[in-house]
C-alpha cells in the first residue's frame, strides 16, 4: 500500500513540475514580448517627437521652403517605417492597423505637395500649417508609452483619429 501512494505522489510531483516550468516559459516570453513592445514603441513615439521638431517654425525654415518640405517627408517616411517595424516585429498588435494605413496615406499626401512645391512653388500655407497642427495634437494624444491595456489601445485610437484630417489635405 505504501508504494502505491508513493507512485501516486512521484507522479503528481512530476506533473507540477512540468506544469510550472511550462508556466514559468510563458510568462518569460509574454514578458519578452511586452519589452519588444515597449522598445518598438518608444522608437515610434521618438520618430514622432522628431517630425514634430522638424516641423517647428522655431528651426528657421519656412514651411513651405523645399528643403524643409522634403526634410519633413523623409522623417514621415521613418515615422511609417517605425510604425511598419512595430506592427511586424509584435504579434498581435491589431491596434496598428489603421494607424499604419493612415500614416501611408498621409506620407503619399504629403508628397503631393512636396512635388507640387518643386514643380510650381505654389502650396497653400494653410494646408501646411494645418499638417503642422494635426500632428502636434497627435503627439500630445499619443500614448507616451507602451502598455498592455484597453487603456491604451483607446489612447492609440484617439491619437490616430488627429491623423485623419490629413488623409483629405488638398494638393
Amino acid at each position: 500500500m505504501q508504494k502505491r501512494h508513493s507512485k501516486v505522489i512521484i507522479v503528481v510531483v512530476v506533473f507540477l513540475t512540468i506544469t510550472s516550468i511550462m508556466i514559468s516559459i510563458n510568462s518569460l516570453s509574454s514578458k519578452k514580448e511586452v519589452k519588444a513592445r515597449s522598445d518598438y514603441y518608444a522608437s515610434f513615439v521618438s520618430s514622432v517627437q522628431t517630425l514634430d521638431r522638424t516641423l517647428s517654425p522655431t528651426n528657421g525654415a519656412k514651411l513651405d521652403d523645399v528643403s524643409q518640405m522634403f526634410d519633413v517627408y523623409t522623417i514621415i517616411i521613418f515615422v511609417n517605417d517605425r510604425l511598419t517595424q512595430l506592427k511586424e516585429n509584435t504579434k498581435s498588435f491589431s491596434e496598428l492597423d489603421e494607424l499604419v494605413n493612415d500614416f501611408m496615406i498621409f506620407r503619399h499626401r504629403y508628397e503631393s505637395l512636396v512635388r507640387q512645391q518643386i514643380i510650381s512653388d505654389d502650396v497653400d500655407p494653410e494646408v501646411l500649417l494645418k499638417v503642422v497642427d494635426q500632428i502636434k495634437l497627435f503627439l500630445s494624444v499619443l500614448p507616451k508609452e507602451y502598455e498592455n491595456s484597453k487603456r491604451f489601445s483607446n489612447q492609440l485610437n484617439a491619437a490616430d483619429q488627429h491623423i485623419k484630417p490629413l488623409l483629405d489635405i488638398s494638393i
